[in-house]
Order: C-alpha cells, then structure tokens, then sequence
C-alpha cells in the first residue's frame, strides 16, 4: 500500500481476476472498468471472467502460485451462503502460500432453512459444512432461546476447521435493509499478521462492523452440556451485536487481562508473547497492541513479568515484544 508514503514508495506489480457469472453484471463491471480508465488494461493487468468462481478458480490459482511471493486476496462478496465451497477455500488456502480469503457468508438465511431433513444436509454437503453441524440435536436446540446461538457457533467452527485457515476473523458487517446482522465477513488467512490487520478493519471501521460473541475472549462450536454454564455469564451472544467502539474495547480488555494471569498462573514455565497471541486469535476480537495493553497494568503491578530475550524487564505493556518471555510472579507464602 502507497497510502500515507510521502517518502518512498513501494512499486506493486498487482494482477486483479474479476469474476461475475450474470451478464448484465458483467457488462456493468467491464463498462465500470472502462469508464474509470482502465480499459486498456483489460487483457493485460486486468482479467475478466464472465463464468462462476468454481470453473476459474484452478485457473487463477495455477497463475498465482507460479508468481514471485505467492501473495493472493480473494474477496469473495457472494450473496448467499451457498455460493462458496469451504473445500474450494481450503484449496486456495494451501495451493498459495500468502493467500488471504475474505467472503461474506449469508448466515441468516441458511439458519432460516436449516434443519433435519436431506434437502438440508444435502444444501450443507454442497459447501463442504455438512459434518461440522450436530443434526439430531438441531430439533431439541429449536425448541430453546439459545437455538440461532448454538447454530451459529457450529457453523462458525465449521468454517473455520473446514477451510484449513490457521487463522479466521468471523464477525457481522451491516448491509442496508430490514436484517442488518445477518450477513457474516469472515476473513481467512494463514498468517497471524493477516488477521491482526483484519481485526484493526472492524475496530477502525466499529460503525460498519458488529460483534456478538463474548467481549475479550470466545469460544466457537457449541456444546449442549455446557448451555447451563454460558447462559450465567453476563456476556454478549450472537443474538445481541455490538458495534467495534470504546465500550466494547475497555469490557474486552478487562477481560483478556483477568484471563491472561489466569493463564500464565498454570503456565508455570512461562509463554513467549508471539505464542500467546498466535493461541488466541481465533477466540478473540482484540488487535496485538490490545492484549499488550490487558498485560500493562499487571506488568506495572509486578504480577507479571515480561522478560527481553537479553534478560531485560519490560516495565510497559506497549513495549512488548513477541520473543519476550511472560511469566506470572510466583509469592512465596509463609505461615507463622
């Protein structure tokens, strides 16, 4: 990216695929393309597809890969759930060594449509989620109020071991119209840095994007047994979204910092920052610089201590680096 380089810039050698199946969108992208000056482009740079993702994908995949630095972002802006197949999304994730997927994922209507029934296992198989939902128990989770909660949470976790993503973003963006949180932007990446860019989208864009799982730290898939112990927790569900603003930011913090002593309490040996926040990601709307600033305040305090690979303390939260080694400060207690 060029923007805000005032000094020197980075020269990008960028090929952009656009695929649009109907055509009538079709001939509205490439007039778009010619219109803003990019007509003489197209064939060079630009390559158009009027075909469906799934016939050209291999296609694109095959030129990618084949290309210095293997660096690829699919945006894949579907309008429905069924468009994209998890199996073609892994695919890409491996084929391409810097590949990031970015799609939107219409949940609300595919919890509309869901249940027992073979036209619905076979809508599920056909985008490779079908084992990842817990079917003889969507009946029972119909008839509780934590139904659109527990279905979620298994597509969720469904998307995320489906497609082979080491890392995943899953949270709601508002479209315009009468149901602003159905729609899910999951970002999918084998990079952490990837998705620790992603999460700084939704907080610096809070007004476009919605969380609705717990504040700090989450869980995905859902677990009948464990229903009881969710529902006496004071926390956020997926049926109540929050907007990405300060209120959000300070309950998620507070949290991750109660759940991070608690975590270096049982890791006696300690925990390099960079393992911390890679075995967090996936559970968690904060940025890096947001589980530094959970660790200052116990930093400060002496309870925690992070240490420089030199041996060095770190005396701030903000100074973190990822090779420094965190360990909660072990009292000795004595009774007289």
């Amino acid at each position: 990216m060029n923007l805000d380089r005032h000094t020197t810039r980075r020269h990008i050698d960028a090929t952009y695929h656009f695929v649009e199946l109907g055509p009538p969108n079709f001939e509205h992208l490439k007039r778009t393309l010619i219109d803003n000056g990019y007509g003489a482009e197209i064939g060079g740079r630009i390559h158009l597809h009027p075909t469906s993702f799934e016939s050209v994908a291999p296609l694109i995949v095959q030129n990618t890969a084949t290309r210095k630095g293997e660096r690829a972002l699919f945006l894949l802006d579907q309008y429905s759930y069924s468009d994209v197949d998890m199996r073609l999304v892994r695919s890409i994730l491996t084929s391409i060594r810097g590949s990031e997927v970015i799609l939107t994922f219409n949940v609300g209507s595919l919890i509309s449509f869901l249940s027992d029934t073979p036209r619905a296992r076979k809508a599920a198989a056909n985008i490779g989620l079908e084992s990842y939902i817990h079917w003889p128990g969507i009946n029972e989770l119909k008839s509780t109020r934590r139904y659109r909660e527990g279905i979620q949470r298994q597509l969720a976790a469904g998307i995320h071991e489906a497609s082979g993503a080491t890392f995943m973003t899953l949270f709601f963006v508002t479209p315009q119209g009468a149901s602003p949180w159905s729609y899910w932007l999951v970002h999918l990446s084998n990079a952490y840095k990837a998705n620790d860019v992603m999460k700084e989208v939704h907080w610096h864009h809070g007004n476009s994007f919605g969380h609705s799982l717990e504040p700090g730290l989450f869980r995905l898939g859902y677990q009948a047994s464990r229903d009881s112990e969710v529902t006496r927790q004071n926390v956020l569900t997926f049926d109540t979204p929050a907007a990405f603003d300060e209120s959000l930011h300070v309950k998620s913090v507070s949290n991750l910092r109660r759940h991070l002593c608690t975590m270096l309490i049982e890791k006696t040996s300690g925990v390099r920052f960079d393992s911390m926040v890679h075995g967090l990601a996936n559970r968690t709307n904060a940025t890096a610089e947001m589980i530094k600033e959970a660790l200052h305040q116990p930093i400060q305090s002496g309870e925690i201590i992070a240490i420089t690979p030199d041996g060095g303390r770190r005396r701030k939260g903000n100074a973190i680096s990822d090779d420094d080694q965190l360990q909660f400060k072990q009292r000795s207690l004595f009774f007289t």
